[in-house]
C-alpha cells in the first residue's frame, strides 16, 4: 500500500490525510489510509495508470486476486484436490504425552479457515443480490439483518455496507473486467457500442459495450469525465482504450446513435482501426424520423389534442375507471388495453399513445356527453361536447391518418430493436417504409384522406433522413449478399443502354461469355468488399498474431486473396456453386459461416460473416442506462458514478454470463414484421409485462415517470433550410421503389410475390467459382 499513496499530516492540526501516489491526481482523504480504499482508487486512476503503468497493473492484479469471486474459486478448487494423509508419527521412547497445544492451534486454524470460507460464500451471495437484485447496500446493517443473519447461522459475522462498496464490490468489479476481457480475446467481429448518461449526483458517463456474433453482450467500460470536455477526441480516445485492451483485430464494428460527437467518434475510430465498420444506430435514427414528422404545423392540433386527453386519464384514476366500464358495456371485442402515457425514453410514444387512444374515442366523447368526465381543458371538453364544431371529426382523421402513416416506421423500429437485426434488415426496412408510404400516397387524398401537402412534408423528411443515414455501403452491401432476398425481386432491371461487365472466363456450361446482371449494384458491391478486404489484410500483415491470424490470411497469399474476391463474387452474384445453397431458419450468418471453409467461397464468406456477425443498434447500452436509473434512484442519488458502474459489471456478469439457468434468445428473423409473435408485439406496443412502470390493462401505463414529455428529438440534426415538401422518395438508384417484396416486409397480411430468378446461369459443376492460384502481386484492379 505504501507504494500507492503519499501520507500528509498537517503540522498545525495534527490531522492526517493521504492521497495518490500519481504526480498531478488531486485525490485525497482525511485519516489513515486504508488499502480497500487504497486499491479502489488506485484501479481506476487514469493518472496513475497513465504515468505508473507497472503499479496500476499490481493494483489490478492485487484486486482481483484478492476479491469474493477469486477467492471462492480458489479454494473451492482446494477443496476437490484430495488431501495428503501423512502415515501417523511414531512416538519416540522419551515422549510420554503428546503435545496438545499444536493439536488445538492447528484444530483452531483449521475451524477459522473453514468459517472464514463460509463467510466468503455468503458475501458473495449477499454481494450478488445487491448488484443483481437491486438490495440497498445499507439494509445489511439495520438490526433485522443482523437478527436474521445470527438466526442462520453463528458462524457468519455480519458485513458492513461500508466493506461491501469500498472492497468487495470494487474489488469484485476489478475480477469481472478480467474475466471479459479475457473470455472477448477468443472472439472476432465484436461490435462496440456507446452512449452517454447522467446519474442524479450529477455524473457524465459513457458506457461502452462488446456484442459477440451469438449476441452476448459485455457491459466492458464506463468512462466517467464530468470535469471534462466531450470532444471527438475524447470520446476516440476513451473507446480506442477499450478496443485495445481486447485487440484491435477482434472488432468487427462500432455502432452508436448519431449525436454529433458521436457520428464523427465513430468515424475518426474506423479511420485508425480499419477492420472496423460504421454502423449508426437503426432505432434511434428511425425513432428521430418519427419526432421530424410529429414536429409538423399540420399535426400540432393533434399532438396539443393528443397529450392533453392522455395526460388528463394519466391523473385521474376514475375516469380511466369508468372508461373502462363505457368499453365493456359496449361489448367491444377487442380486450381493453391500457391507454399510454406520453414519456421521454420510450420509442415512438406518440405512436402507441395514439394508437392506444384512437379505439376509446367514441366512448370518451359519450362520457364527456353524458357529463360523466370533464376535462379542465376547455379544448378538449369543447371538441367532444360540440359535435358540429367539427373538431372532433378532425381530431378523429387526424389520428387516424398519423397511425396510417406511422406505422410503418414504428413496425419497422420494433423490428429492428432485435438482438439479430442485422445491417440487410435495416435496408430492406427502410425500403420497405419508402415503399408502403409510396403505395398509401399514390393512392391519392380522397382515397386515403391523407392531404397532399402533409404527403409532400412527410416525403421530404423520410428523404432527408434517408440520405442521412445512408452515407456507406454497408447496407447496401449487406442486402445484396444475404440470401434470402433474390436480387431480381428488389432491384431495377437494367436499361437496354446500361452497361454491361462481362466475365472475363467463359461459361463452363455454355461456352459464351455470361454478362453479369444488374452491373451498377455489382460494381459497388464489388469496389466496397475490395477496400475493406484490403484493410483486413494491412492489419494482419502488421498483426500477424492478431484473430485474424486464424482466418484465410494464414493460409492464403495476397494474391490468391484479391483472386479469390474476384472469382468468388461473380458466381455468387450468378447464384452458381457453391452459393446455390437453401438458406435454413432464415438465419443468413449460418448460410456464411458453412461456407467458410469452403475453398471456392472463403474469401467472400470472410466479408460476409463480418458483415452479418455485427449488431446494428445500441440498445445494450439503452438496457445498461436504464439499470443506471433503476439503482440510481432518488433515495440513492447519492451514489457515484464509478460505484454504479461496478454493481451493474458485476450484476450482469453473475446475472448472465455466469447464470445456468440464463439462456441466450434465439434466432429470430425480423425480416417481416407480420412475423413476430403477438405477444411480443402487445409487449412493445404497451410495455413489458415485468415492467414496473406499465400499469394494470384497464389502467394508463406509465411509461415515464414525467408527466409530459418535451416535444424534441433525442438528437439535435435537425436541419433549418430543410425543404418543406418533396413530390417524390429518393431512394437508392438500383432499388425498385415499386416492389412487392418490399412492400411485403412490413404489412400485417402477406403480399404475393412471384420470384423471378434467372435459373440459366446457375452451375453445378465446381468449375463455376474456381480459385485461380497465383503467386505473384496481388491484383486489385478489376
Amino acid at each position: 500500500m505504501s507504494r500507492l499513496v503519499i501520507k500528509y499530516r498537517d503540522e498545525d492540526s495534527q490531522k492526517s490525510s493521504w492521497g495518490c501516489v500519481a504526480s498531478g491526481c488531486t485525490f485525497l482523504r482525511q485519516g489513515n489510509a486504508q488499502l480497500e480504499r487504497a486499491l479502489k482508487h488506485a484501479t481506476m486512476c487514469k493518472i496513475l495508470q497513465a504515468d505508473h503503468v507497472e503499479l496500476w497493473r499490481q493494483a489490478i492484479q492485487e484486486s482481483g486476486d484478492n476479491s469474493l469471486g477469486a477467492r471462492l474459486k480458489k479454494d473451492l478448487a482446494a477443496e476437490d484436490i484430495p488431501m495428503e494423509v501423512e502415515p501417523p508419527m511414531k512416538r519416540l521412547r522419551a515422549q510420554n504425552t503428546l503435545n496438545m497445544a499444536d493439536l488445538r492451534e492447528t484444530g483452531k486454524r483449521v475451524k477459522e479457515e473453514a468459517r472464514q470460507l463460509f463467510q466468503d460464500k455468503v458475501d458473495h451471495v449477499i454481494m450478488r443480490l445487491i448488484c443483481v437484485r437491486g438490495l440497498v447496500p445499507h439494509v445489511t446493517e439495520s438490526p433485522e439483518w443482523k437478527e436474521l443473519m445470527g438466526l442462520l447461522s453463528d458462524s457468519y459475522h455480519p458485513t458492513s455496507a461500508t466493506t461491501f462498496a469500498d472492497k468487495h464490490i470494487p474489488r469484485e468489479a476489478v475480477y469481472v473486467r478480467e474475466k471479459q476481457i479475457k473470455a472477448l480475446r477468443m472472439i472476432n467481429n465484436l461490435t462496440l457500442t456507446f452512449d452517454g448518461n447522467t446519474t442524479r449526483k450529477p455524473h457524465s458517463v459513457y458506457t461502452v459495450h462488446a456484442t459477440t456474433p451469438s449476441r452476448e453482450t459485455y457491459f466492458l467500460d464506463a468512462h466517467e469525465a464530468s470535469d471534462e470536455r466531450h470532444t471527438t477526441q475524447w470520446v476516440t480516445d476513451k473507446l480506442l482504450k477499450t478496443i485495445r485492451s481486447v485487440g484491435e483485430g477482434n472488432w468487427g464494428a462500432t455502432c452508436s446513435d448519431s449525436t454529433n460527437v458521436t457520428k464523427a467518434g465513430r468515424r475518426e475510430l474506423v479511420s485508425i482501426v480499419g477492420t472496423m465498420l460504421d454502423f449508426c444506430d437503426a432505432v434511434h435514427h428511425l425513432h428521430n424520423t418519427i419526432g421530424d414528422i410529429n414536429k409538423l404545423p399540420k399535426l400540432k392540433f393533434l399532438m396539443s389534442m393528443l397529450k392533453g386527453i392522455i395526460k388528463y386519464f394519466s391523473k385521474s384514476t376514475y375516469s380511466t375507471t369508468i372508461l373502462r366500464k363505457e368499453r365493456n358495456l359496449a361489448g367491444d371485442d377487442e380486450p381493453v388495453k391500457a391507454l399510454e402515457k406520453i414519456g421521454k425514453t420510450r420509442f415512438g410514444t406518440y405512436w402507441t399513445a395514439a394508437n392506444a387512444l384512437d379505439p376509446c374515442l367514441p366512448h370518451i366523447r359519450n362520457l364527456v356527453v353524458a357529463k360523466s368526465i370533464k376535462f379542465k381543458n376547455t379544448k378538449i371538453q369543447g371538441m367532444f361536447m360540440n359535435r358540429a364544431s367539427g373538431k372532433y371529426s378532425k381530431f378523429e382523421q387526424s389520428i387516424l391518418q398519423y397511425i396510417t402513416i406511422v406505422a410503418p416506421i414504428i413496425r419497422a423500429l420494433w423490428s429492428l430493436e432485435a438482438a439479430h437485426a442485422n445491417a440487410s434488415d435495416v435496408f430492406i426496412f427502410w425500403l420497405a417504409i419508402i415503399a408502403t408510404l409510396n403505395d398509401l400516397f399514390s393512392k391519392g387524398p380522397n382515397v386515403t384522406g391523407v392531404p397532399v401537402s402533409l404527403a409532400c412534408e412527410v416525403t421530404a423528411i423520410i428523404n432527408k433522413r434517408y440520405h442521412e443515414f445512408f452515407t456507406n455501403e454497408v447496407y447496401f452491401v449487406a442486402f445484396t449478399l444475404d440470401p434470402r432476398y433474390p436480387n431480381s425481386d428488389f432491384l431495377k432491371k437494367p436499361t437496354a443502354n446500361a452497361t454491361t461487365i462481362v466475365i472475363p472466363a467463359l461459361s463452363q456450361r455454355t461456352g459464351q461469355r455470361t454478362p453479369l446482371p444488374y452491373p451498377h449494384a455489382y460494381t459497388r458491391v464489388k469496389d466496397f468488399l475490395k477496400e475493406k478486404l484490403q484493410k483486413d489484410l494491412a492489419h494482419y500483415v502488421a498483426n500477424p498474431d492478431s484473430v485474424l491470424a486464424t482466418s484465410i490470411f494464414k493460409v492464403l497469399s495476397a494474391a490468391e486473396v484479391a483472386s479469390g474476391l474476384r472469382h468468388q463474387l461473380e458466381a455468387f452474384w450468378h447464384g452458381e456453386w457453391p452459393f446455390n445453397q437453401q438458406v435454413k431458419d432464415g438465419n443468413p450468418l449460418a448460410w456464411w459461416e458453412s461456407l467458410q471453409d469452403h475453398p471456392h467461397a472463403r474469401v467472400l464468406a470472410h466479408l460476409a460473416i463480418k458483415i452479418f456477425s455485427v449488431l446494428v443498434n445500441s440498445m445494450p447500452d439503452e438496457r445498461t442506462n436504464s439499470t443506471i436509473t433503476w439503482f440510481n434512484s432518488p433515495t440513492r442519488g447519492s451514489q457515484n458514478a464509478q460505484t454504479l458502474v461496478d454493481m451493474i459489471q458485476i450484476g450482469q456478469w453473475y446475472g448472465k454470463h455466469q447464470n445456468k439457468d440464463y439462456v441466450l434468445s434465439k434466432y429470430r428473423p425480423v425480416v417481416k414484421f407480420r412475423n413476430i409473435e403477438e405477444s411480443v408485439l402487445q409487449a412493445v406496443q404497451t410495455g413489458s409485462a415485468d415492467d414496473e412502470s406499465v400499469a394494470d390493462i384497464d389502467g394508463v401505463a406509465d411509461s415515464d415517470n414525467e408527466d409530459e414529455a418535451e416535444d424534441k428529438l433525442l438528437e439535435s440534426e435537425i436541419d433549418e433550410h430543410q425543404p418543406a415538401q418533396a413530390v417524390a422518395f429518393e431512394i437508392h438508384p438500383d432499388i425498385d421503389i415499386n416492389s412487392k417484396a418490399l412492400k411485403d416486409m412490413v404489412s400485417t397480411d402477406p403480399v404475393s410475390v412471384v420470384s423471378t430468378v434467372d435459373l440459366s446461369s446457375v452451375l453445378e459443376s465446381p468449375q463455376a467459382a474456381m480459385m485461380v492460384t497465383d503467386d505473384g502481386d496481388a491484383d486489385w484492379n478489376y
